[in-house]
């Protein structure tokens, strides 16, 4: 089995705005065609994760994937998203939050369309609007309706078969690109759902991939037909213990707490395992829906602050109150993928993390109403506003965006001094990278002015 392209034109994926070339990177799209298998279950898939399943049917397949490259350079790494389907569309977070370590690392990435509805339409957002038209903001068209004419010979099988595909792809890419010894799986929320999944009941079968970047799991994972339930995505569903390759599982608020209710799933550090709980963060935040797309690194940091200020309507719809802007997601997922890297090559295991202090299923809170526990950052430790994962009241795509409230009064004196100590603590601790220090002090600097100049937003 071998891709077919590059295909010539523009590829279809809602993704950063900058021109790639400015940043010594290429953008190509591949078609990919084969047969694809499903899988069954030959036991329970019980919380324990280590679930046994054998082949099932068969079916043909064509998908694409997205390639970003570096022109010269390229370090040997690619990180191999499973696009996420829940708008409808595929959409890449992973790049969004990770792009400006990949492109500094000269990382490869690739999106993969693994799944049916960002294909042929119809997703769990799409569900949802029909019984709250406020999803609709985040609906976004299938590929074949987005462009009939390039998609025309795409067609999935259905989701059963998504796992194979997403293990194919892993081999086509280590063909493809040149160069490559190391592939690292990601996938964010749905799709994170699904690589709990593909460790538990596929990869034993034989994986491509080196490691696993696990981000924003619900507690219950995807079962073997792919199917992700909304109403039913509390669970302990663990990751296997006898995993062969390392896996990272970043959470935010929103999934320990929050709908997507992972609490139950916590487990153990191991020598294949590590479970990043991240304080103040939210499932999606003014970075992923502002910043990142046009976060080529040649953004002041003024410009940074601005499109990262709380904003209470990133998608057009009035949210009840301004959305997370706390920038920590985007800077610990960096950290979680080069910490992972290493980790695969056969180095040190990335910083083991406290988990978030919780009480009766709810979040402990400090004196300011922030979070207590889990992964500490300057944000949280020396913070100008209470960031929380939750808060966004009624239903809805605002619970995903979490909320900011700004803390009142005027900075104190030493605030500057306080973070740069508090960020060079969380360096020391392992979970930001030295690399982003000067960015993140001179966003803090930039943001002293801000932080209550966009509460109204």
């Amino acid at each position: 089995m071998e891709p077919s392209g590059p295909v010539t034109g523009p590829t279809n994926l809602i993704s950063t705005f900058f021109l790639l070339a400015d940043v010594g990177y290429v953008a190509e799209e591949y078609f990919l065609s084969g047969t694809a298998g499903s899988y069954r279950l030959t036991g329970s898939a019980g919380d324990d994760g280590e679930w046994a399943s054998e082949p099932d049917g068969l079916a043909p397949f064509t998908t694409r994937l997205v390639v970003y490259r570096p022109v010269e350079g390229y370090s040997g790494t690619a990180v191999v998203e499973w696009l996420n389907a829940s708008s409808g569309a595929d959409a890449p977070p992973i790049w969004l939050l990770a792009h400006r370590h990949l492109i500094r690392a000269r990382m490869a990435w690739i999106g993969v369309s693994a799944q049916y509805a960002p294909i042929h339409g119809g997703s769990v957002m799409a569900a949802a609007a029909e019984e709250d038209d406020t999803w609709n903001s985040v609906l976004l068209p299938p590929l074949k309706q987005a462009d009939p004419v390039r998609y025309a010979d795409l067609s999935h099988p259905g989701d059963a078969y998504c796992y194979d595909i997403y293990r194919q792809a892993g081999e086509v890419i280590r063909r493809l690109l040149a160069g490559t010894r190391q592939l690292l799986a990601a996938g964010q929320s749905q799709s994170a759902a699904a690589l709990v999944t593909f460790v538990n009941a596929i990869a034993p079968h034989g994986s491509p991939y080196d490691a696993y970047l696990i981000d924003g799991r619900p507690g219950r994972p995807a079962t073997l037909t792919g199917l992700v339930d909304p109403e039913a995505l509390d669970g302990g569903t663990r990751v296997r213990a006898d995993s062969t390759a390392p896996v990272l599982v970043l959470q935010t608020e929103f999934e320990v707490v929050g709908l997507m209710r992972s609490i139950d799933s916590r487990q153990p550090d191991s020598d294949r395992f590590r479970l990043w709980e991240l304080a103040g963060a939210a499932h999606a935040d003014s970075y992923t829906v502002g910043a990142s797309f046009t976060d080529s690194g040649s953004l002041t940091a003024e410009e940074l602050a601005e499109r990262m200020a709380p904003r209470r309507n990133p998608l057009g719809v009035e949210f009840p109150e301004p959305i997370n802007s706390g920038p920590q997601h985007h800077y610990v997922v960096q950290q979680a993928i080069a910490a992972l890297s290493r980790w695969a090559d056969g180095g040190p295991a990335p910083a083991q993390a406290d988990r978030l202090t919780v009480s009766a299923g709810e979040l402990v809170l400090d004196v300011h109403g922030n979070a207590l526990g889990g992964i500490r950052t300057p944000w949280m430790d020396v913070p100008l506003a209470v960031l929380s994962g939750l808060g966004q009241e009624g239903g809805g795509p605002a619970i995903m965006f979490g909320c900011t409230r700004p803390l009142p009064g005027p900075p104190p004196d030493d605030y500057l001094a306080a973070f740069r100590a508090a960020t060079d603590k969380t360096v020391t601790a392992g979970f930001l990278l030295a690399e982003d220090v000067p960015e993140i002090l001179a966003m803090a600097a930039a943001n002293q002015p801000l932080s209550t100049e966009h509460a109204s937003r």
